[in-house]
């Protein structure tokens, strides 16, 4: 059995990704950088020809339990609040990927629209933009399109 967004034409599918593609949502992607690849679940931080994404991990990992500077950049998603996720999650918003290419994550997205999870609630909006303005990791262009795209 298909899913729904399978029986939408295909101007409606590419209409509901652009509404639903900005900053503070989180899609569900094929990540290739990460080791092995896999599927994430990201924020969007700014998007534009290169999208700016923080990876939303199920835990923090020991390397960064271990760096003050960059634990404090962990932002807490809790479960309740995101339908999408099966347990309290952490915004890493001690790294920007930019890596990944707007084309492609709208080529995933409207081949299965259930890869758009949902956007975050305005409390971690702004828990965002407070760590990603104190991020000794993030360099200031970053921080300027990712604080201006949350806002």
């Amino acid at each position: 059995m298909g899913k729904l967004g399978d029986f939408f034409p295909d101007e409606e599918k590419q209409q509901y990704a652009d509404r639903q593609l900005k900053p503070g949502q989180v899609v569900f992607i094929f990540s290739g950088f990460t080791n092995p690849a896999k599927e994430k679940y990201l924020v969007i931080g700014h998007l534009g020809e290169k999208p700016l994404l923080s990876v939303i991990n199920s835990s923090v990992h020991p390397y960064i339990q271990s760096r003050p500077d960059m634990l404090k950049c962990q932002v807490l998603l809790a479960a309740s609040d995101y339908g999408f996720l099966d347990h309290d999650s952490y915004v890493d918003c001690s790294q920007v990927i930019d890596s990944v290419a707007e084309a492609e994550i709208r080529t995933q997205v409207l081949a299965d629209l259930g890869r758009i999870k949902g956007e975050l609630n305005s409390q971690a909006r702004q828990q965002i933009i407070q760590v990603v303005r104190g991020a000794k990791t993030i360099s200031e262009r970053y921080k300027t399109l990712i604080i201006n795209s949350l806002k």
